[in-house]
């Protein structure tokens, strides 16, 4: 079976880009460990977050996965329904700088 793609014109002059479900999956399945890992270190964003809200996830660096994520929400939002979008400014590409595995 060929691989989906999601294919965006972008109002920004961009051109047309290219995203594969695949792709679309793993970068928001980084942004979300992302940004569990930043709710650890700052407990005073996730109490401004109201029950039961939608989070979305809008990187500056990734505006093709902004605006699908954007699509997403809209699509999938319950009546009554809070959402709350969350742009990430910046993101380090791991908070694993190295490490060894040792099976014993």
């Amino acid at each position: 079976m060929p691989k989906k793609t999601y294919i965006f014109m972008l109002s920004d002059g961009e051109g047309i880009k290219e995203m594969t479900r695949e792709e679309l999956f793993r970068k928001n399945q980084q942004l979300s460990t992302g940004f569990e890992l930043y709710l650890l270190d700052h407990p005073e964003i996730e109490e401004a977050i109201p029950d039961n809200a939608m989070i979305v996830l809008l990187p500056d660096y990734d505006s093709i996965l902004a605006e699908k994520n954007k699509e997403l929400a809209e699509a999938n939002k319950e009546p009554g329904q809070t959402i709350v979008y969350v742009k990430v400014k910046k993101m380090r590409a791991s908070r694993i700088e190295e490490l060894s595995l040792q099976v014993a």
